[in-house]
């Protein structure tokens, strides 16, 4: 071959190879390029080795890339959206890790009742029930219990019966861990002298001298009854379960831990289960199964497997079971190591021995389920260290179950290094960490077990993994900024008490539990995300993970700290979908 037609043929070669290059590395360009990009923005990661960031880039749905302004342009193709936040702060979605969207739906009940004294409220039972039809039952809300129990017995059956004898009666309490009926109700549940107890000390119907029921029934000796005695109406059940998440998702909830619904799984599950089939759930749920009397301990696996075949997909998911193993401080059935204040004659209790609990973990540690348990008093708080830890020592290799430990009123200081030790999460509800005169839980503990009531920081200080949620129902405590002011000041916000006709609201002692916000967003975010086993998936904005995002006008750092229950979030992107708001053009 002559020598220049080899010359060509070689040059030709080299432009193909070249061209081919060139033709791979634009197609890979195109391939690498996000589908929308964040610029201009104060992001705080929660990532300890990358704090804050200016930029995000997401692609199908995961964070492609964080870091500075410059560094995401080269994600950036024809086909990207780019959005400049010009400064607005943005935070990871966030987690809400105990609270319970279906009541708001299966909590039906007739009007409110006046909270002007003991006569008005008899009045107006006495007037709703000229309402009820005949065979049906008067259901109110609420009594209160720093009105009946504060220095008294307790609300009893023969007021109610003084001013309704012809129909059942059931009021609930305002803490909904306490139920007062009159004699009919109690006839037609058939509970009378003989009647058991479910749990004595927890869950229980108060009696007189002579061991008959006054009509004061506490705890899961009520919610045994419910769905065998008050049916849910379908669409009521359906509306308010969707308005409890459209509030969530509106305040930046991207994930959430369902802290039971009583009997109704099938009525809330089902319609979340038909929410995710229709791609109209806005955020991932955590089913569960709750556990109020010691028998239900031995149906949780069991139910627990149904309700995951019936109503699993990929939001919606069955992997941790809840247990009662208190009741709660204020109805004096919190399971207390020493007596309360008010009543010296008061030994406490638990659900579950220490025994019963550690065999109970030990077969979810083989069924490979989670626990998230209810306790209120420091004796409830050690029997469940002291059954992780009993079930550990008799474990080969690693423990499955990841254990949670919610509410925690009163924890002894002893027992506050053994949740790092012992790799149990702690979960408090902040807004509820402020203080009212009228907490009638002050008068059970006495001044000063009082003054050391929801204690947290000792738990961030020794590595405890401490996550956080709204544990209500009711739209107005929702928000987690709520909880981040609440948790940050240890003060309700003070027109709530304007509102409720004081212009004062206490601080919560210590001092020393006024919880910077660092604490409180991790304990909304990545902390959250551990119990539920989604660490490397969501809690932190960190490339490779689920593009989970909430973007604030409002920088919490910066605001005025009275004021960081009033951030609402402008957007809220789930899995790289803006799920709430609009993002600025």
């Amino acid at each position: 071959m002559p020598l220049m037609r080899k010359t060509l043929l070689i040059q030709s070669l080299v432009c193909m190879l070249l061209l081919s290059a060139c033709n791979r590395s634009e197609q890979q360009a195109v391939t690498d390029s996000a589908d929308f990009v964040l610029t201009g923005a104060q992001i705080y990661t929660v990532d300890s080795r990358q704090p804050w960031a200016e930029a995000v880039a997401i692609k199908d749905g995961r964070f492609q890339y964080v870091g500075d302004a410059a560094g995401v342009n080269k994600y950036i193709g024809k086909n990207t959206s780019v959005a400049n936040l010009a400064g607005r702060f943005v935070m990871p979605g966030l987690i809400d890790s105990h609270t319970h969207p279906g009541m708001m739906g299966i909590e039906q009940f007739g009007p409110w009742l006046p909270d002007t004294g003991h006569e008005d409220l008899l009045a107006a039972v006495k007037a709703y029930a000229e309402t009820v039809p005949d065979g049906e039952w008067v259901r109110m809300c609420c009594w209160s219990n720093y009105e009946y129990i504060r220095g008294r017995d307790g609300p009893h059956k023969r007021d109610l019966d003084a001013v309704v004898t012809d129909k059942p009666v059931w009021i609930n309490s305002t803490s909904w861990h306490s139920f007062w009926l009159n004699s009919k109700a109690l006839e037609v549940l058939g509970v009378d002298r003989n009647t058991a107890d479910p749990k004595s000390g927890i869950a229980y119907f108060v009696r007189d001298a002579n061991g008959e029921p006054t009509g004061w029934v506490k705890e899961g000796a009520g919610w045994q009854f419910y769905d065998k005695v008050f049916a849910v109406d379908a669409a009521k059940n359906r509306e308010g379960t969707r308005r409890f998440l459209e509030i969530l998702s509106e305040h930046g909830v991207t994930t959430v831990y369902d802290g039971s619904d009583k009997d109704y799984e099938d009525e809330v599950y089902e319609f979340l289960a038909e929410l995710e089939a229709e791609g109209k759930l806005p955020l991932r749920y955590e089913g569960t199964y709750a556990i109020y009397v010691p028998e239900r301990r031995f149906l949780a696996v069991r139910e627990m497997k149904r309700l995951r075949a019936a109503y699993g997909g990929e939001r919606l998911r069955f992997r941790t079971i809840k247990l009662f193993m208190d009741g709660i401080n204020s109805n004096r059935s919190g399971g207390m190591l020493g007596p309360y204040a008010d009543d010296p004659t008061y030994v406490g209790t638990t659900m579950l021995s220490v025994e019963e609990l550690r065999d109970f973990l030990l077969e979810l540690h083989a069924e490979k389920f989670d626990l998230h348990v209810h306790a209120i008093g420091d004796l409830a708080a050690r029997t469940v260290l002291d059954a992780v830890e009993a079930a550990k020592a008799t474990v080969v290799g690693d423990f499955y179950p990841r254990v949670s430990i919610a509410h925690l009123q009163i924890v002894d200081p002893l027992d506050w290094p053994r949740f790092a030790e012992l790799g149990v999460s702690a979960n408090f509800t902040p807004w509820w960490h402020g203080v009212s005169a009228r907490d009638p839980s002050l008068f059970a503990l006495g001044e000063e077990r009082s003054s050391r009531t929801y204690i947290a920081k000792p738990l961030f200080d020794s590595g405890a993994n401490v996550t956080f949620g709204s544990d209500d129902w009711t739209p107005e405590v929702l928000s987690p900024f709520l909880g981040m002011q609440v948790g940050h000041n240890r003060q309700v916000p003070v027109e709530w008490l304007e509102s409720r006709g004081s212009n004062a609201a206490e601080y919560r002692p210590p001092e020393s539990e006024q919880l910077g916000l660092e604490l409180l967003i991790r304990g909304y975010t990545i902390n959250g995300a551990h119990p539920l086993r989604m660490e490397d998936e969501i809690g932190s904005i960190e490339t490779g993970k689920s593009a989970d995002l909430v973007v604030l006008g409002e920088n919490p750092f910066t605001i005025d700290r009275w004021d960081i229950h009033k951030i609402k979030p402008e957007a809220v992107i789930m899995e790289g979908e803006l799920v709430r708001g609009t993002m600025p053009e």
